[in-house]
């Protein structure tokens, strides 16, 4: 991935533009990464091989766009492991009668 600074990006910005149509382009904003341009030939490319199948289709459909779609994965697959690392480290709450019947007490406890 070639890295240019956001000064760079904006003085030669056709050569910015040119460059992530071949790679990634990193920018860099006093020496710290800030952002990534990516071509959206990359972007549909990651869109078609990342995004589960209900995201997929709100996406042809117009509902959302493809870089929200991108980002709404990475947070549901976020979530879906750290779901799995709690069943693993087994810290889930097993929901019967005993878990409702503590529930009931606690909401009677704090409405009085």
């Amino acid at each position: 991935m070639k890295t240019m600074s956001a000064l760079e990006a904006k003085n030669a910005f056709g050569r910015f533009l040119d460059t992530a149509q071949r790679e990634p382009v990193a920018l860099t904003k006093n020496r710290r990464l800030v952002a990534a341009l990516f071509s959206m030939e990359d972007i549909s490319a990651m869109a078609e091989a990342y995004l589960s199948e209900p995201l997929q289709e709100q996406v042809v459909a117009g509902e959302i766009g493809v870089t929200t779609a991108l980002i709404r994965q990475a947070r549901m697959n976020e979530r879906v492991s750290q779901s799995r690392a709690e069943v693993a480290e087994d810290k889930t709450l097993t929901m019967d009668n005993s878990y409702f019947d503590s529930l009931r007490a606690h909401v009677r406890k704090v409405s009085r």
